[in-house]
């Protein structure tokens, strides 16, 4: 700044609005002749969800439910309508797969079909929404938003062995259709709030699904970054809000600060990773607290004076892996494990992975005389453990606490890990909430509280946010793209919803139907809109790919791809290989011949590893391949919508894969056994109901049967020759192998088609 600027003159910013008052005097206009700034609109995202009227419209017999009228509004604005039903197939087909991820059985086919009273098609959603098929597959639409994985990535990626507690939680909870605002208390503050019920404690597992590098050499860091991702994912998971944005600065295009971001982060400031739970009610385990406590004061002497001998030797044994840590890192590996601060539990939760060392190492430390003591110590605090206070019940899961104290959360200058600026206590956003400052009542001695707060803010009606983030991930579910596209992030640098009416209507009928999950999918799926057929038919206007091209209007239904876990899932259903068994670890599938894959041993139970494809192991470092070339998401991020892609090695592992031949064998195995001394016309028949949910039409019969004799005679110099057949598995005796090996062949093909890989 120049000297000779007057001494109240002092910064740029000054100078500039002397500047601009000069301007202003300089035209001679005065205070009073200034236009007073029209106050800026809140935007869409932050208003209050309030529930819109429902739309009159002219096609009165397309509305369903109120769905109908608000997008029919809009189609005959452009003089347009919806297109007529699908076929009672195609709506079978359609269901299924949305709602179970698996083609119909012939046997659901039947029902349906058998059933012509009016809402049948109702009663079919009750039958699949019941099912427990149901929490598989729409479990795994939110294990991609919350990036579930049973390994930690990073370089080492070790595996999470407890994990998949988590994963069969979700599923739990879909199956049940535990309200939506529950699902989210359980989550966040489980521990908090219900300690008494297993299933609330393995939620907290939601806080430990970051990924975190088990060799960090920098451990501030790393407990930093753990944090960073933390408080990001629940921006993108709850708030579609890019909250990393503002990490380092205030975000640069929506109201979101730099403080939002460390006062939403400050909630998880006290969490401790645990691998158990104590379970019990508050009065059960404040008792179990109180004589651990005492416990802990009989058992302090002998554990100081065998810390006393250890600890020097330690030290030595350990010197040069001690050297990269910092003090404050060191101290918190010194003190206790039951004396240490929630911060050090922090500390040890990364160092303590990369202290092992070998029992032998640090008796070459110890005199004859330490080592003498120091088994009777332990044979004393062995004696002393059998009488450990034991809790009421306990439930081994990867999930967290909060610590004996909360470390302070501080403003972070430029987002640097080591660089504080003023200390910020928790918050909420500012362009949500008029009073940001969370008030912290702590739900239960020995919690603080804090996380509880932020559930009870997330699930507040009067936050607009989250109830519009996950009624429009579950119409991009039904409808493959979400009313808002970005289903993570509602922020100005994302194209406004299309229909934002509807938009808010659907979450404020979420909220007034208890934030039941269940009753949105058939609020969704009784609509005329979702029961339309994919062809552009009984439409007015003849220019409509003009004035809809990308269909936003919803005037027909969008055919679109299986994804991953369907297509695998499908393959296995119909092939008869499909293991129905629910829960538990995951398992390893085959990998691809020379795929080399580190923690990758195959489950040796051949009928394990034909489990559904949502118990595959979700290793970070390693996704599995035939899921991963179908666009399974990448673990280390909140996925809000799949990718769907169209590429050669998809083709090529549909035709080459072993799995994909294995399964074709199964198949025909299948059809041979089903219809014994069938002719080939009936096994067409049973192949394309099995298959596609459908018969064939005549023409795809004939040309079934053609090509099963043709490929016989192709493959029949084959067997003349003794060369090696693909044959059904099981394949009946004293069948011709060159006639079975082309009904592998049909089945092959069948596999490849476009109609097997896509839902219309």
């Amino acid at each position: 700044m120049p000297s000779y600027l007057p001494a109240r003159i002092q910064s740029w910013s000054q100078l500039a609005c002397v500047i601009a008052l000069l301007i202003v005097i300089s035209h001679g206009l005065r205070a009073e002749d200034t236009v007073p700034a029209k106050p800026v609109e809140k935007y869409w995202a932050y208003r209050p969800v309030m529930r819109p009227p429902v739309p009159d419209v002219q096609h009165k017999g397309q509305v369903s439910t109120p769905i109908d009228a608000f997008l029919l509004s809009r189609l005959e604005a452009q003089g347009l309508s919806f297109s007529p039903e699908a076929s009672p197939e195609e709506l079978l087909r359609r269901a299924k797969f949305d709602l179970h991820g698996l083609p119909p059985t012939p046997a659901e086919r039947e029902q349906f079909l058998a059933d012509t009273e009016p809402r049948a098609f109702d009663r079919l959603l009750d039958r699949l929404l019941e099912s427990p098929l149901y929490g598989e597959r729409w479990g795994r639409m939110w294990l991609d938003v919350v990036r579930f994985a049973d390994s930690a990535g990073y370089n080492a990626d070790p595996l999470r062995p407890l994990a998949w507690q988590y994963r069969d939680y979700v599923i739990r909870s879909f199956n049940r259709d535990t309200p939506f605002n529950r699902f989210v208390l359980e989550q966040l503050a489980g521990d908090e709030l219900f300690p008494d019920q297993s299933d609330a404690l393995i939620a907290t597992g939601f806080i430990r699904l970051p990924p975190d590098e088990s060799n960090a050499s920098n451990i501030l860091l790393a407990r930093q970054d753990q944090l960073n991702d933390l408080t990001t994912a629940i921006g993108a998971i709850f708030l579609g809000q890019s909250l990393g944005c503002a990490q380092c600065h205030d975000h640069k295009f929506d109201a979101i600060t730099q403080l939002d971001f460390y006062r939403m982060q400050a909630f998880f400031a006290g969490i401790v990773p645990v691998e158990e739970f104590p379970i019990g009610t508050p009065e059960q385990l404040a008792d179990y607290e109180q004589r651990l406590q005492a416990w802990q004061t009989t058992a302090a002497g002998p554990r100081a004076e065998l810390q006393s001998i250890e600890q020097p030797a330690l030290h030595k044994a350990s010197q040069e892996k001690r050297m990269k840590f910092p003090d404050q890192v060191l101290a918190a590996l010194d003190t206790p494990p039951h004396q240490r601060t929630a911060l050090q539990q922090q500390y040890c939760f990364f160092a303590e992975r990369q202290m092992t060392v070998p029992d032998k190492d640090v008796d070459k430390h110890l005199t004859t005389e330490q080592l003498k003591r120091r088994d009777e110590l332990k044979a004393e605090l062995k004696r002393l453990m059998e009488q450990k206070p034991k809790p009421p019940q306990a439930v081994a899961a990867t999930g967290a606490v909060d610590g004996p104290e909360t470390p302070k959360t501080y403003l972070l200058a430029g987002g640097s890990y080591d660089k504080f600026l003023e200390e910020v206590q928790p918050g909420f956003l500012s362009a949500v909430s008029e009073n940001s400052t969370a008030t912290i009542t702590p739900p239960r001695a020995g919690t603080s509280g804090r996380r509880t707060a932020l559930a009870n803010w997330l699930i507040d009606p009067a936050n607009p946010l989250p109830a519009r983030v996950l009624v429009n991930r579950l119409w991009q579910g039904h409808f493959s793209k979400g009313l808002a596209e970005n289903a993570n992030d509602l922020g100005v640098q994302s194209p406004s919803p299309k229909h934002p009416e509807l938009l808010d209507w659907l979450a404020a009928e979420f909220i007034s139907q208890g934030w039941s999950i269940k009753a949105m999918h058939r609020l969704m799926m009784t609509s005329h809109a979702y029961r339309q057929a994919t062809e552009q038919v009984g439409n007015t206007s003849p220019a409509r790919g003009t004035v809809d091209p990308g269909n936003r209007l919803y005037g027909h239904f969008e055919r679109h791809r299986l994804d991953a876990e369907s297509l695998r899932d499908s393959l296995l259903s119909v092939s008869g290989l499909l293991n129905y068994r629910m829960g538990g670890p995951g398992v390893r599938p085959e990998l691809p011949p020379n795929f080399k894959g580190r923690d990758w041993e195959v489950t040796p139970v051949v009928e394990d590893r034909q489990r559904r494809s949502i118990y595959i192991l979700a290793k970070r470092n390693l996704p599995y391949p035939f899921l991963q070339t179908f666009d399974s998401p990448d673990t280390f991020e909140s996925c809000a919508r799949r990718q769907v892609t169209n590429t050669g090695p998809q083709a090529l592992t549909l035709l080459n894969s072993d799995s994909v031949l294995r399964y074709s064998q199964a198949f025909a195995g299948r059809l041979l056994a089903e219809t014994p001394s069938a002719d080939p016309a009936t096994l067409v028949r049973q192949a394309y109901v099995i298959a596609y949910a459908r018969e064939p039409r005549a023409e795809e019969t004939t040309a079934a049967v053609q090509f099963l004799e043709l490929q016989t005679q192709v493959i029949a110099p084959r067997q003349a020759a003794n060369e090696p057949l693909l044959l059904p598995q099981p394949f009946p005796k004293f069948q011709d192998a060159a006639r079975g090996a082309a009904l592998v062949d049909l089945c092959h093909a069948l596999f490849n088609s476009n109609e097997f890989l896509y839902i219309d």
